[in-house]
């Protein structure tokens, strides 16, 4: 599917015409790693003049990895041009487009996925920034921090600020994100109902903890585990509302999941499964109270987490105009359906599927880095390196299939491929199963004539990259089937020709297994 324009498209979308202004550096603040929300008022290179650049809607794992990989591809071309014999010249011609980031929080490009320690008192605020602020200043990239973006006017290139203030660009990125999913409980609007999403909620679920209130968390994934176990640590009395059989029970088998749920129960956290919310229970002040479950048990709570997904963030584009579906729909090159307007990360869809991991992110960074490294102010035939620039050089996007390497509060999983089977399938699924109770260590291979389709890893992950190799490239492992399910250290691995396998792709894979929940 392509929205935008073919391969072979008009050139006009990888350049910009008579377009000027500089780069200006970034907002900086008195505080390390944050962006004031007024100081961006002194940089007036992109603003009511009419200058254009490239504009970054959204600064968030997606967002800023976007706007530094960007500055140093850029970067590259540039330091490689004026080490060729005629740089004086191209330098001259080859200006890129300045990058300006606009977040909507005031910290800028931290990693959301670390919020689960900062919660839990293991890790400080301030070192869960992707990027020094130094680095965007060194790149030339303006931060516009604490600042919202109101409407895009795509007609005429520009995006109005909740400042006021207006932008003109000459390509708009939007890395809006997503945001948590509220489920509409009765009273779920009440004080203390909350989610588990930015560093305000930090604050908040911490001085429960502190004054050792009772919360109960609605969700037994990966984010519900982690804020339970987090805010336990902290003092909280916390229980998990889950409403499968099991905890991660899309990530886990049974009797995986039964390991990490005892691990729960040894922590002080607890657990309630096939449990089905009725209600939010309040008091006269419109506080929760409790949570009033379907099988008529009322559960006390001062507060309520929940931890239930969550949702991309579309309607700036919608407003816009822009194809919005269940995300703003894109093709593999990032482009959406209006020109010159691409998107990444969470808020994105493509095909049919949403993206909240981390490695499907960061390919989507990676293309659309290609797609933009060459956009200049002037001289459309001449990139950076001093070559013609060409779509050939685009790297389309492919989704892959991921295999997941969970950290639940120390605790560590795997899992890859199918592991959950019904009727006739499960008939003809054989399981390899090594278990080792001292060290709660726990692996199960599922295979289909010869083939691992599965795998589910606990306590021990090592081999979670070999596995999943296996499982992408549909091996056949009979000649190793014995000694499968100790890892790739107990098999010969000459029998089955993996070192003349492609190694880029063992790469991704190995790349792949560092994916975590959320991204953006």
């Amino acid at each position: 599917m392509l929205l935008h324009r073919s391969k072979t498209a008009e050139k006009s979308d990888i350049y910009t015409t008579e377009s000027i202004g500089r780069s200006a550096h970034h907002a900086a603040s008195d505080n390390a790693g944050k962006y004031s929300a007024d100081s961006h008022k002194t940089n007036h290179h992109n603003d009511q003049t009419g200058s254009a650049g490239i504009i970054i809607i959204g600064a968030g794992m997606a967002g800023s990895r976007f706007a530094i990989e960007l500055a140093r591809a850029r970067q590259q071309g540039i330091q490689a041009n004026n080490a060729r014999s005629d740089s004086i010249q191209a330098e001259t011609s080859a200006v890129p487009l300045p990058i300006t980031l606009i977040s909507k929080e005031p910290q800028v490009g931290y990693n959301r996925i670390m919020l689960s320690p900062v919660l839990a008192g293991d890790t400080a605020f301030e070192d869960t920034y992707l990027y020094d602020k130094s680095e965007y200043e060194q790149l030339g990239i303006t931060v516009l921090a604490g600042v919202g973006v109101e409407t895009i006017d795509t007609e005429h290139q520009c995006i109005e600020l909740d400042n006021g203030q207006s932008l003109h660009y000459a390509k708009l990125v939007i890395a809006t994100g997503s945001t948590a999913r509220v489920i509409p409980f009765p009273n779920h609007t009440a004080k203390g109902v909350h989610v588990f999403r930015d560093l305000a909620d930090v604050t908040t679920l911490t001085e429960y903890a502190r004054q050792g209130k009772t919360g109960l968390v609605i969700g037994g994934g990966v984010l519900g585990l982690e804020a339970a176990c987090a805010l336990a640590a902290q003092g909280a009395n916390m229980t998990v509302i889950h409403v499968d059989d099991y905890v991660l029970n899309r990530q886990l088998d049974l009797p995986a999941a039964e390991l990490l749920q005892a691990e729960l129960s040894r922590r002080g956290v607890g657990l309630e499964v096939s449990a089905n919310t009725e209600a939010i229970v309040i008091n006269d002040a419109d506080e929760v109270c409790g949570l009033a479950l379907k099988d008529g048990r009322i559960l006390q709570a001062d507060f309520i987490v929940m931890a239930v997904g969550v949702i991309p963030n579309t309607a700036l584009a919608k407003d816009s105009g822009i194809a919005v579906n269940r995300g703003i729909v894109v093709d593999d090159c990032m482009h959406t359906s209006c020109p010159h307007v691409y998107a990444i990360g969470e808020c994105i869809e493509l095909e049919g599927e949403l993206f909240g991991m981390v490695a499907p992110v960061n390919q989507q960074v990676d293309t659309l880095v290609t797609v933009l490294k060459d956009t200049l102010i002037s001289d459309p035939i001449t990139t950076l390196d001093g070559t013609t620039s060409s779509q050939e050089h685009w790297i389309p996007f492919v989704s892959k299939p991921l295999s997941l390497k969970l950290k639940v509060s120390g605790v560590s999983a795997f899992s890859a491929g199918q592991i959950a089977f019904e009727g006739n399938d499960a008939e003809a699924i054989e399981t390899l199963i090594y278990r080792q109770p001292t060290l709660n260590h726990y692996h199960c291979l599922y295979l289909k004539n010869n083939r691992v389709i599965g795998a589910v890893l606990y306590g021990d992950v090592n081999d979670g990259s070999f596995y999943s190799q296996l499982i992408t490239d549909n091996v056949d492992i009979s000649l190793i089937k014995e000694d499968l399910i100790f890892g790739s250290a107990y098999c010969d691995l000459d029998k089955l020709n993996l070192n003349d396998r492609d190694s880029d792709r063992t790469n991704n894979v190995l790349a792949m297994t560092d994916s975590v929940e959320e991204a953006s």
